[in-house]
């Protein structure tokens, strides 16, 4: 346990987290960006995110997608390192750190798996629910943190809830379309899965920025 400790405070040596956390967005929103400029014909309320890897710029989907995972990974190492002395808040930053550790590790995960073959398809669509869920955790956990520590301003973790709760909206309603049949959620499924993306870069960018400008 100390080890660990030691290890999560050690980490912030080497280079400000909030580049990790920028870095991250970057090669995400790059990736997307150029597979949706590749593909004729996409439509925001229409195609959920993971159909850009079936467009001609499908690899640069792919591609941006594992690299921001890669930093997300290290992002939020440095983000709960930088957390260390919060008071009584030990075993909330173990939890944070490992399901958002499983988080990011999904997301390059179903980076590397995307595709129409269906057991390519299959691990994709696992893999993106396993990384929102626990994505909804560690978004949830980071608030509770920030609220509890000083560095940090409290009107993020305001902001942040309202993440997390757009992603468990998104969550709920993949899971009465896939489960249940309720078809008519499919209609806004793909727009919501595209403004959770964008709120959560967002939330991403705004936590960089805040360990960049006060040196956290």
């Amino acid at each position: 346990m100390e080890k660990s400790h030691k290890l999560l405070d050690n980490f912030q040596q080497f280079v400000s987290g909030g580049i990790y956390g920028i870095l991250s967005v970057f090669f995400g929103m790059l990736g997307d960006l150029i597979a949706y400029l590749m593909y004729p014909g996409y439509k925001f309320t229409i195609n959920p995110v993971s159909s850009l890897c079936n467009g001609p710029g499908g690899i640069y989907f792919q591609v941006g997608t594992v690299f921001s995972g890669i930093f997300a990974i290290l992002f939020v190492i440095y983000f709960i390192g930088s957390l260390s002395e919060t008071q009584n808040a030990e075993k909330i930053r173990q939890v944070a750190l490992l399901t958002a550790l499983i988080s990011c590790t999904s997301l390059i995960i179903l980076g590397v798996f995307c595709g129409t073959e269906p057991t390519i398809a299959l691990i994709h669509g696992v893999s993106a629910v396993i990384s929102w869920i626990f994505g909804i955790c560690y978004i949830t956990l980071f608030n509770i943190l920030i609220l509890k520590n000083p560095k940090y301003s409290k009107s993020v973790a305001y902001f942040g809830f309202g993440v997390s709760i757009m992603l468990s909206v998104m969550v709920l309603m993949f899971f009465l379309y896939y489960f249940f049949g309720l078809h008519i959620v499919i209609i806004i499924l793909p727009l919501l899965e595209w403004i959770d993306t964008i709120i959560l870069t967002i939330l991403y960018l705004v936590i960089s920025a805040f360990i960049i400008i006060k040196k956290i």
